[in-house]
């Protein structure tokens, strides 16, 4: 027989309910290993995320130096990337492949990159547009001439495109980060034209 102390609290001791020690055990790791896989995605997601930020960066930077190409003298990037042949009196001009970043860093108070200056009207601008720093991670743009695709397109059997071929400089510019100490270095490449004023 039961019995019941003034404060209504039931004496019998045979049928108590709550949970035992290896439910509370096993709750917590059910819950732990939840909370790794949770912690595990968001991780992933936050380095997904991150790395599209930096690719749309480097995208954006490629597409910039296009541009500042483009408001070049045509005729001096054609020159500086084609070359000239000799004729005559006239001497062969050397085309160049390309315009590299690691040959116009920008130093106090001059700039390494007189190489360029036959090509760009202002080697100062060129090297912070191939050497920029963003979010205090440094860039190197590097444009390169795509001899081989623009001999095809003077060499094609379209008309048009052997038409627009001499307004028409095709260049690949790759874009680097600069990484951590060296490491981890990525890369994206945007192909493009350098055109002539006269079709734009």
């Amino acid at each position: 027989m039961s019995w019941r102390d003034k404060w209504n609290r039931n004496r019998e001791r045979g049928r108590e309910e709550g949970f035992t020690l290896i439910e509370v055990l096993a709750a917590i790791v059910i819950l732990s290993i939840v909370s790794l896989v949770l912690t595990s995605y968001f991780t992933n997601a936050l380095s997904y995320s991150k790395s599209n930020q930096n690719k749309t960066i480097m995208v954006n930077l490629a597409r910039n130096a296009l541009f500042y190409m483009e408001k070049q003298d045509f005729e001096k990037l054609e020159l500086y990337f084609r070359g000239k042949p000799g004729s005559g009196a006239q001497p062969q001009i050397i085309g160049h492949p390309a315009i590299q970043a690691a040959g116009c860093v920008p130093l106090t108070p001059t700039v390494s990159c007189s190489v360029y200056s036959t090509a760009v009207s202002d080697v100062t601008t060129l090297a912070k547009v191939l050497n920029p720093t963003i979010n205090n991670v440094n860039y190197h743009i590097d444009i390169e001439y795509q001899s081989s695709l623009h001999q095809g397109m003077i060499g094609s059997s379209d008309p048009v495109e052997q038409a627009t071929a001499e307004f028409l400089l095709p260049v690949r510019i790759k874009v680097k980060d600069s990484g951590k100490g060296g490491t981890n270095v990525k890369e994206t490449v945007v192909e493009g034209y350098i055109t002539d004023e006269k079709i734009r």
